[in-house]
């Protein structure tokens, strides 16, 4: 459960951004909408980037994850930003705020996570099959 962890935050990223487009479709026009996803993407590719990143150093030197973590991060901040500029290069009238909603819906979302990662953890403490860890034991 814990290796999903990221990919589920990135899913549910997703999720929230296109919730928060059918709303501002339903509410505003498909301008809107489009632009709450263009927000939305701007952050959730950078960070399925980043998560994939991740998920592909496990099992190498825990020395070098801080490294990674740190460089993966500004890496991340840097393309969510430079996303953003190419929406707003690329278009002739930009929806700032439904732009900026798309992009802090997608960056709060994990947010709401957490609560359901405590349910699910407290759920699971009960069942043995659940607690198995993989890691190793040092004599």
């Amino acid at each position: 459960m814990r290796d999903r962890l990221p990919f589920v935050a990135v899913g549910f990223q997703a999720t929230a951004v296109l919730v928060c487009a059918l709303g501002a479709w339903i509410f505003s026009g498909a301008p809107e909408a489009l632009f709450v996803l263009y927000g939305g993407a701007s952050a959730v590719i950078p960070n399925g980037l980043f998560a994939l990143r991740l998920a592909l150093h496990r099992g190498r030197a825990p020395e070098t994850y801080p490294v990674v973590f740190f460089v993966g991060e500004a890496l991340k901040v840097l393309a969510s930003v430079a996303l953003l500029g190419l929406v707003v290069q690329g278009q002739d009238d930009v929806q700032w705020l439904a732009l900026l909603i798309g992009w802090i819906v997608a960056l709060k979302a994990p947010l709401l996570l957490l609560p359901w990662w405590h349910w699910q953890s407290r759920r699971s403490a009960g069942r043995p099959e659940m607690l198995v860890s993989k890691s190793k034991t040092f004599s």
